[in-house]
């Protein structure tokens, strides 16, 4: 038979128990950046459009119309992990941040699928060991962008489905 005491000493351990188990039921979705996508430097066109496609593969694509100044261009890549088997959304899209330069034909490679429209829904969990993801897009400078340094930002984002 157990004393009361001995039974006050047993709750307070199951209670910590409980409070211990609800806080860890947080999920959460890490992401890490493996290496931005990167566009060559090019000569821009005069009368048209500057286009530069660079796929998630790393190549370049054969929209590309714009003569290049170097061979420096690469996929994005971020490795992305999960704490539970919830299913994820992906979203991909343009910050807008140069004026009349564009981010078009966003591509996005995950578990050995491409996407084309944002946001994916319903998505494989990555789980612990996590998953590769790797980006792609065509960067567009219309005929009336001005000349120099171009940096187009984008937003990643990977949730967690509730």
């Amino acid at each position: 038979m157990l004393s009361l005491k001995k039974i006050k000493v047993l709750l307070n351990i199951n209670l910590l128990l409980i409070a211990t188990t609800s806080v860890s039921t947080e999920a959460a979705i890490t992401i890490t950046e493996l290496q931005p996508i990167k566009y060559p430097s090019t000569v821009k066109n005069q009368s048209k459009s500057t286009v530069v496609l660079v796929n998630w593969k790393g190549n370049l694509g054969n929209a590309t119309n714009a003569t290049l100044l170097d061979n420096d261009y690469y996929e994005g890549k971020y490795l992305v992990s999960s704490d539970s088997n919830l299913p994820i959304t992906i979203e991909f899209f343009q910050l807008g941040n140069e004026s009349k330069v564009n981010l078009k034909t966003l591509r996005v490679r995950y578990k050995n699928k491409t996407y084309k429209s944002f946001p994916t829904i319903a998505l494989d969990n990555p789980g612990l060991d996590g998953e590769i993801i790797a980006i792609g897009a065509k960067v567009v400078a219309g005929k009336n962008a001005t000349a120099g340094d171009k940096n187009p930002q984008y937003v990643l984002r990977i949730e967690e489905q509730q």
